[in-house]
């Protein structure tokens, strides 16, 4: 039976090292509270700034309100906690913001622009560049993301100039996860490959309410499909046809924890 004890400040014992833990993964403070079964000063502060997160009672008592607001609050977390390791393909695609076509969608002398037209099996009269490279652009840095992270082992590494091709060949055949911003279950993240209505596709650099910030290959200041650069952008969720999350390879993980999601 779970240790749950009316406690206040000078309380000692088991029962104060369980708050002290609880307190520590609901709050996630710095420094975190020394599990040393004492509700010292430093408790106490912990206790109160729960409470009123919680919009309990400010007394520095733990009582029954308090202990099931902790329990609540630590279920909330088991279900919704994701471990991902796809967000450094953000990281990868930021190093390219500002690299700039020569226009008609040639490379010229670019190297990085170069990379990502031979990040594809597209050759056009014996040339790998001179077509729209969105595509292109996030093939580059998911084949860099695959080939620096173990987690991705089982996945075959895109080589795709359409975003058609993309998400209905590359993206199915390796079973990613895909879906769409209406997905009550699911939120974009970090890293996630969005797709849009328009024959587009980038990467979710970050996510606010209403749709999320990119980075995206041959595109412009008005945000076109079309366009001579790799930039950052703001979408909003109207123009988003679906994600895409990479499947990680779970055997190199040990977990205990069933209530986590990989991705």
């Amino acid at each position: 039976m779970p240790i749950r004890n009316v406690l206040r400040k000078n309380s000692k014992g088991e029962s104060v090292r369980k708050l002290q833990k609880e307190i520590n993964l609901v709050l996630k403070l710095k420094p975190i509270l020394i599990e040393d079964k004492h509700f010292g000063k430093n408790t106490d502060l912990a206790v109160r700034q729960f409470q009123k997160k919680m919009g309990l009672k400010v007394d520095g008592v733990v009582g029954k309100a308090t202990w099931n607001s902790l329990s609540n609050a630590l279920n909330a977390n088991k279900k919704t906690t994701v471990v991902s390791y796809q967000g450094k393909l953000a990281d990868i695609a930021r190093e390219y913001i500002g690299v700039t076509e020569t226009g008609d969608n040639k490379a010229g002398t670019n190297k990085k622009l170069l990379d990502i037209f031979n990040a594809d099996d597209l050759v056009i009269k014996g040339k790998t560049d001179g077509y729209p490279w969105c595509a292109a652009f996030v093939s580059h840095c998911t084949q860099r993301l695959l080939k620096s992270n173990v987690m991705f082992t089982g996945v075959t590494p895109p080589r795709e100039a359409s975003v058609s091709r993309f998400l209905n060949l590359w993206a199915k055949g390796q079973s990613c996860d895909i879906f769409k911003p209406s997905d009550k279950n699911k939120k974009p993240q970090k890293g996630d490959i969005v797709v849009f209505s328009f024959s587009h596709i980038g990467v979710v650099d970050s996510v606010y309410s209403g749709g999320v910030n990119t980075i995206e290959g041959n595109t412009n200041d008005s945000g076109s499909r079309e366009g001579v650069t790799v930039a950052a952008k703001k979408r909003t969720e109207s123009l988003i046809r679906a994600y895409i999350r990479l499947p990680v390879t779970t055997s190199m993980i040990i977990n205990t924890n069933p209530n986590i999601q990989f991705c």
